[in-house]
């Protein structure tokens, strides 16, 4: 909680000197700081993209918003003071504004479709999209956060195709367990495949259990809804998530689609045959409900020589569509998978 709030309070205060510097590079030369006569004071508002979600700015991370309309409303009604759009450095800055209490707000048509506006916060009040004006050598700051909307798994599932969102779960399968740049999340709601996914922070892989934010684009693959072009990035570690004990038969529809992407586990199969599908190797199995094709990622160094046929073997991975209709299991490493 202190490393969060830290975070907020540098980020804050970066907005904060960036908004003091744009309002006075405003001014002219020779002129009282551009705010005015006694009685008049100013508002910078600085407009930035919270592009990972995290709530607060990041520098390097998060975009100033430039374009942005910002409006200036009395406190009191809808009656609207002046409007003014943020130039390139995300700044807004109303000068020459007469003392008193005052109302920010960005217009939503003006951020475009896919983002909507999350939060107005004046830095003197803290949280809140009212201002109070008084003469100062500096304006009076506020910081405008805009995003990308944030839904559940399974409203992400149900989206059309293209929708830019957050979704926020933890990690069933990391990015670097499979070779075609996918991962799996969870979360209360159900679970989703991550394809062409990158990491955020400088990260080189994410973990089971991690908790994480993700941005990307509804689409499909092999005929069930991913988030495609997927961003994510790490918010804490979590315990590793545990796997659904299903049979070879539910596991090779995936309980009728009901457990596309999730993390499942079997005991008891028998291996009836190998194949290798290079860089890939096919495994086929069944407990005696059903044949079901484990596939063993080329990633991942599996000792293909030991999984002979009429041998049974434990293992726990993720469900993963054919596109006709079926489901594959992949486990995640070489700690997946026990042979007996």
């Amino acid at each position: 909680m202190g490393t969060t709030r830290k975070t907020e309070r540098n980020g804050r205060a970066w907005l904060a000197g960036l908004a003091v510097a744009t309002a006075l590079s405003c001014t002219n030369d020779g002129a009282d700081l551009g705010f005015g006569p006694l009685g008049e004071g100013a508002v910078g508002v600085i407009v930035y993209l919270d592009r990972d979600g995290s709530g607060t700015f990041v520098p390097g991370t998060d975009t100033l918003f430039r374009n942005a309309r910002v409006v200036l409303h009395f406190a009191q009604g809808s009656d609207t003071f002046r409007v003014v759009n943020t130039d390139a450095d995300g700044a807004a800055i109303f000068n020459n504004v007469p003392l008193g209490r005052y109302r920010v707000a960005v217009v939503a048509s003006s951020i475009g479709d896919s983002i909507e506006v999350q939060e107005v916060s004046a830095l003197e009040t803290g949280g809140t999209d009212q201002v109070r004006v008084v003469f100062s050598a500096e304006p009076t700051i506020v910081a405008a956060r805009l995003g990308y909307p944030e839904v559940s798994i399974r409203e992400a599932r149900e989206l059309p195709p293209g929708r830019r969102v957050f979704l926020r779960g933890l990690v069933l399968s990391g990015v670097q367990s499979f070779r075609d740049t996918t991962s799996h999340v969870t979360d209360t709601s159900g679970f989703m495949r991550l394809t062409r996914v990158s990491l955020r922070g400088g990260l080189t892989g994410n973990d089971p259990g991690d908790s994480v934010s993700v941005l990307g684009l509804s689409s499909s693959r092999a005929g069930q809804p991913t988030l495609d072009n997927a961003i994510i990035s790490r918010l804490a570690t979590r315990p590793a998530p545990i796997a659904f004990s299903i049979s070879t038969g539910v596991a090779a529809t995936a309980q009728n689609g009901a457990l596309d992407a999730a993390l499942a586990q079997i005991t008891g199969a028998i291996i009836s045959d190998t194949v290798t599908v290079a860089p890939d190797f096919h495994v086929t199995v069944s407990d005696g409900s059903g044949s079901l094709l484990v596939i063993l990622d080329g990633n991942i160094n599996f000792p293909r020589t030991a999984f002979g046929p009429g041998r049974s073997m434990n293992a726990r991975g993720v469900l993963v569509p054919n596109g006709v209709g079926g489901w594959s299991f992949k486990p995640r490493g070489l700690g997946d998978v026990v042979l007996n």
